[in-house]
């Protein structure tokens, strides 16, 4: 907790949260942080007597406030919530928990993705699960504990009837480098369903594997803002250059749809390369929504990355 928050005793947090005939104050959201055992003792003590509504919207802001500053850590108040009895709440714990890398969750996650009776909860876990996927790939977890979740997956996905846990399970599976992911998102491309479409895109983007290329660029185009949106996150995960002219011009294009603005430029600055420093910074200098503002500053900021990257592989090759 900051100093400011320590001064303000948990207890009257915690009766301000309850209390439903007013707003709860934006400043206690950082008490939620860190939380010692007594403090998150009282939290479960007052959880009952805390309406659902006001327990989403804390789990909504505290997720939003976890992205906004990195010191910020939740876990403790996420896994609480998630044996919380409304599946609604139990979901968004998940949410929560999407900056978490220990290990020890994967239980927790296949217990919820198995035994849920809510679909939407079973969803939210094999989406969560798809971080140790990556982790495993990343050599930053044992094979022994995220084999398992990959094994898990490959089962999940093949269980009728289809929804939205198969399909989520999908996009978990493209992080993982197994010989049958790549047949799972070709046949989930054939389905010609606009959910599973979708989904598959969103695969590729995250197998950073170039055979899917041209499919990605094919459906940059695709009149379903769904399926459109997730083909031009992949181009940006893929790096495809081929992609920024046609991201440009919808630059241009006045009718551009405003959700769509986001993931162009994240794409863009993810893809960096000639002309895009330019045409975010007037983007930036153009825009008068805060929000855009914001997005624009982290592209910006991530285009760094981008063109850094870049220039240590070009020395890299010339050394």
């Amino acid at each position: 907790m900051t100093e400011e928050n320590r001064e303000i005793p948990f207890d009257q947090v915690l009766a301000e949260l309850a209390n439903e005939e007013q707003p709860f104050p934006p400043k206690h959201l950082r008490s939620f942080s860190d939380l010692d055992n007594s403090s998150l003792d009282k939290l479960k003590q007052a959880w009952p007597t805390i309406p659902v509504q006001r327990k989403l919207n804390l789990l909504e802001d505290l997720e939003d406030l976890m992205e906004a500053d990195t010191l910020i850590s939740c876990d403790a108040v996420a896994k609480f919530a998630m044996l919380d009895e409304d599946p609604r709440v139990r979901s968004q714990a998940i949410h929560l928990l999407w900056d978490c890398e220990e290990a020890s969750l994967i239980p927790d996650f296949m217990n919820l993705l198995e035994n849920d009776p809510s679909e939407m909860v079973r969803a939210s876990a094999v989406s969560a699960l798809g971080k140790f996927v990556l982790l495993g790939e990343l050599e930053e977890i044992p094979r022994e504990k995220s084999a398992p979740v990959v094994t898990k997956l490959l089962e999940v996905i093949q269980r009728k009837p289809e929804g939205e846990v198969q399909r989520k399970a999908l996009e978990s599976l493209g992080y993982s480098c197994e010989d049958a992911v790549p047949t799972l998102i070709t046949q989930a491309m054939q389905k010609n369903d606009l959910q599973w479409t979708a989904s598959a895109l969103f695969a590729m983007g995250r197998s950073l594997d170039n055979r899917w290329d041209k499919i990605v660029l094919e459906h940059l185009k695709h009149p379903e803002l769904s399926v459109q949106v997730e083909a031009i996150r992949a181009a940006g995960e893929l790096e495809l250059a081929a992609a920024n002219e046609f991201l440009f011009e919808m630059l241009d294009d006045e009718d551009t749809d405003g959700e769509l603005l986001y993931h162009i430029y994240w794409a863009l600055s993810k893809i960096g390369g000639k002309g895009v420093r330019e045409r975010l910074e007037q983007e930036l200098e153009e825009a008068e929504d805060e929000d855009l503002m914001d997005v624009l500053d982290m592209a910006l900021e991530n285009l760094d990355f981008t063109e850094d990257s870049e220039d240590f592989d070009l020395f890299d090759i010339h050394e």
